[in-house]
């Protein structure tokens, strides 16, 4: 991180102000060393005297003190005395890492933004509240430089802008220009679940899917056969081992579709104890009266309480009816969603094979599919629908269907999997106290030594765990480093610590293995630690927020104006200029003036009509 940004809040210390803990090159280490051997003598001088005794000077004079030592350290080293005793105290200071030559004062600095801060708020204004290119930003400062106070000789390069915006912090830079979805996504600290605490069928993970396929409809009733369509898979996916319990595939998604894939999912396997869903329209409605997760284990509300109440409700979604317990997500938090990384996993090893793949984007979407999607919409225009090359909807169920099985017996590297495939890990962690299978009435219902690491999401991976900081000042620390490399020092025999450096060997903060949060909803140790990820989260969120509002009122107050009111003062329309003359659109006509003939009358105002003339 620059430090030519310390005229910005946030903005990482200078180097001269870090404090090097490690030695990352070759050569600074053996510079290191060899040094460290000269000051050897020295250093050991105060606990036997006597040892140097017989060491003479130059001049032929004995060492009788530590300082006659030092001179004669210099002389044999070809050094001054006074870098010697340098070195001496660096090394009481730091260390051996400390005996290293320093890095330069500059280093990672930018002297233009240093000497003309308003050019820096206007850079950093441009670039992250206006979300405008850096050719802009620099553009902006040249034509600008009089209110800046940048005097014209010392007007900076394009190349002085870009890498002086390049170093910002990514976390600052996501929120700025991808907005909050992608910060969250991306930068955000995230609690992770463990795995290994529930059996299997006993939570299971709900949600919807759009394939990434466009086909043609020759499965659905409801639509215009051979319409083209994106088909929406819902998915309910056991927690413990990750297998594909239930599926149902609907070109609309709805509580109808939820309610198949329970009823497939519970009627092969038996009902779960509770499902983890998200909060849309559909599963608030399937959800309706089911008792919350964390009500469902706590002392106060025994089973026989919430059963006598529930059955109270006319109107129960068939969750409740099942006495099933519900789990919400957290609202725009997909890290908090499991199943997600089953859906990117068929997206990417599914979707992917089909020949008119979407991409889910227009923007991504390949040439190939845009030419079968305009020849199969003029076939179906002209009633030649049954003649495209589009994959019947048919085909892309059936398909999923047999890959969802392979996907079942496929080995699976994730948490508590241990390479078993998610039907083994299943069939291994049976719940002991499953439930039997509901009557068919109610069944009927449903349906981290030293190595580079990125960081992510402000913690690290080493050996397959996830690390992260122990105090305020290193989750501030890892989220200005959200992206980039950093080192991790460790030790194989002390797992439970490391230490994060950056590149240039300097600390950053100390971290600790993540601890998995259980599910538990009502456990008070659980909402404690989703509470100060939550603290933690929004204090580092508000900070970057806070960031963009002071660049923005800073480079107002400078005089900055935003790309749109500088092309508007620049721009004026010249005196009695209208524009009329260039306007080619023809004008409606006048009411009564309308020669065509008369539209016909809609359905209702016909049946009007002929009530009326029935009455007459």
């Amino acid at each position: 991180m620059s430090a030519g940004l310390a005229i910005l809040p946030f903005a990482s210390p200078a180097a001269a102000q870090l404090r090097r803990v490690a030695l990352c090159s070759p050569e600074a280490q053996a510079q290191a060393e060899s040094r460290l051997q000269i000051l050897t003598p020295l250093l050991d001088y105060r606990n036997d005297p006597s040892r140097y005794a017989s060491i003479c000077l130059a001049d032929g004079s004995p060492v009788t003190s530590f300082t006659r030592l030092v001179e004669h350290t210099a002389e044999i080293s070809e050094v001054s005395t006074r870098t010697v005793f340098h070195w001496l105290v660096r090394f009481k200071e730091g260390g051996l890492p400390a005996l290293a030559d320093r890095e330069r004062r500059d280093k990672h600095r930018s002297c233009f933004f240093d000497a003309y801060p308003k050019a820096a708020w206007l850079a950093a204004y441009i670039f992250l509240d206006e979300r405008m290119s850096v050719r802009v930003a620099h553009e902006f400062i040249l034509r600008d430089l009089s209110q800046l106070e940048v005097p014209p000789e010392d007007a900076p390069s394009y190349e002085t802008v870009r890498a002086w915006l390049h170093q910002m912090p990514a976390a600052l830079a996501v929120y700025a220009r991808e907005g909050r979805k992608a910060y969250r996504e991306r930068m955000s600290a995230y609690l992770k679940r463990g795995y290994t605490d529930v059996y299997s069928n006993q939570v299971w993970v709900g949600d919807h899917m759009i394939h990434d396929i466009e086909a043609s409809n020759d499965l659905f009733d409801n639509i215009e056969r051979w319409a083209p369509l994106r088909i929406r898979l819902s998915a309910m996916l056991d927690y413990r081992s990750r297998a594909l319990v239930g599926a149902s595939w609907a070109w609309e998604g709805s509580s109808r579709a939820i309610a198949a894939t329970m009823r497939r999912g519970i009627s092969r396997f038996g009902p779960p104890e509770h499902i983890y869903v998200d909060n849309g329209k559909d599963y608030r409605k399937v959800t309706r009266g089911a008792l919350p997760g964390y009500l469902k284990e706590s002392p106060l509300a025994p089973e026989g309480w919430w059963r006598a109440e529930l059955e109270q409700i006319a109107n129960l979604g068939f969750l409740a009816r099942l006495h099933i317990a519900v789990t919400h997500c957290i609202p725009h938090h997909p890290q908090s969603k499991h199943v997600e990384r089953f859906f990117r996993t068929l997206h990417e090893r599914f979707d992917k094979c089909w020949p008119t793949y979407t991409s889910g984007s227009p923007f991504t979407r390949p040439e190939a599919t845009e030419t079968a999607m305009m020849t199969h919409r003029k076939l179906v225009k002209a009633g030649r629908g049954a003649e495209s090359r589009h994959p019947r909807a048919s085909q892309i169920v059936a398909g999923c269907l047999s890959w969802i099985e392979e996907y079942n017996a496929t080995p699976h590297g994730g948490e508590g999997m241990d390479g078993g495939t998610p039907t083994e890990v299943f069939n291994a962690n049976l719940n002991p106290a499953q439930r039997p299978m509901p009557e068919p009435a109610a069944l009927a219902l449903l349906l981290f030594d030293r190595e580079t690491r990125q960081v992510r999401e402000c913690a690290v991976t080493l050996n397959k765990r996830r690390y992260q900081p122990v105090d305020d000042a290193g989750w501030i620390a890892l989220h200005q480093a959200n992206e980039s490399q950093i080192l991790i020092a460790s030790n194989p025999s002390d797992p439970d610590c490391a230490a994060a450096l950056d590149l240039g060997g300097n600390f950053l903060a100390w971290l600790e293995p993540e601890d998995l949060i259980r599910f538990a909803p009502g456990d008070a140790e659980t909402q404690a630690q989703i509470g100060e990820s939550f603290r933690i989260r929004r204090g580092l969120e508000k900070a970057t927020r806070n960031i963009l509002s002071t660049i923005r009122s800073n480079a107002r107050a400078n005089g900055a104006v935003s790309p749109l009111e500088s092309m508007a003062s620049r721009l004026q329309l010249a005196a009695g200029e209208t524009g009329d003359d260039l306007v080619t659109q023809r004008k409606p006509r006048q009411p009564g003036n309308d020669k065509s003939p008369a539209t016909a009358a809609t359905p209702a105002q016909a049946a009007r009509m002929f009530l009326e003339s029935q009455r007459a």
